[in-house]
């Protein structure tokens, strides 16, 4: 009789999975885990983000006296910032301007000294211009003039970036939960040099903390951005371009140019 033939693996219809030697499945988890950690290692930062926010939020007018308007850059409920608008005028003596203060203690403003003013003002920043470590900035709990117009017993004293533009910038520094973002406002006169009927004509913030954002830029990263429109250059044309930036020029990166002299803005009352 033929020999009996025994059936093959194909024929199980149990198949026991092979077991690996202890140690060698021990080293096989560890290579794992380990390419798993390098993975990891490689992930890409957060790309930065602009959020940008368009708007047209007039700053409330202060007539014999001052108005306060409440800026929250990054919209999260709470106030960033001020704008304090303030005009009073009698007897050929007063005062009118328009500033901004921090909201919170370490919140800043880009600030220039202007040559021939006696104090630093919020810079009017031309659109381009990064805002970021680098940047001159400022902060008082009084907060920084834009513009002013103070007339005493000694004459008048004008002061600030705003006395004649129509549009510019604001370079801002926040901090949320204890991190630096930056950011920008853009503020739009009625007309030039009427700083006393402005606008918040536009905002942004990089989302991720310590990152740069350029004056303008809606999207993107800085250097590479899309921009809302540039400060008006006819509200420039001709003024002194004499400006000491501080830390701006250290940077590289231009204020726009001001104006010191006598603005028709307001007149004495």
């Amino acid at each position: 009789m033929p020999a009996k033939l025994r059936p093959t693996a194909s024929h199980n219809k149990k198949q026991i999975a092979a077991r690996l030697p202890r140690n060698l499945e021990k080293n096989l988890l560890a290579y794992a885990a380990a390419a798993s950690g390098a993975l990891i290692g490689l992930a890409q930062p957060a790309a930065a983000e602009i959020i940008y926010t368009p708007s047209n939020i007039p700053i409330a007018q202060g007539f014999a006296g001052g108005a306060i308007t409440q800026f929250d850059i990054n919209n999260d409920g709470v106030a960033d910032f001020a704008f304090s608008n303030f005009s009073y005028f009698t007897h050929g003596l007063g005062a009118a301007y328009l500033k901004i203060s921090p909201d919170q203690t370490a919140n800043e403003i880009v600030g220039v000294l202007i040559n021939g003013q006696n104090q630093v003002t919020a810079a009017g920043l031309a659109a381009g211009v990064q805002v970021g470590s680098n940047a001159n900035f400022q902060s008082s709990p009084k907060g920084l003039d834009m513009a002013g117009i103070f007339l005493g017993s000694t004459g008048q004293n004008d002061l600030g970036s705003w006395l004649t533009v129509e549009t510019a910038y604001l370079g801002l520094k926040f901090v949320v939960n204890g991190e630096v973002h930056y950011g920008w406002a853009r503020i739009k006169l009625v007309s030039p040099g009427a700083f006393s009927s402005a606008s918040i004509y536009g905002y942004a913030y990089e989302s991720v903390p310590n990152q740069a954002i350029i004056t303008g830029q809606t999207s993107g990263t800085a250097g590479k951005n899309k921009q809302v429109g540039q400060a008006n250059p006819a509200s420039t044309s001709g003024l002194d371009r004499r400006v000491q930036t501080l830390g701006l020029l250290a940077a590289g990166s231009p204020a726009t140019a001001v104006w010191r002299g006598r603005s028709t803005a307001y007149c004495s009352r």
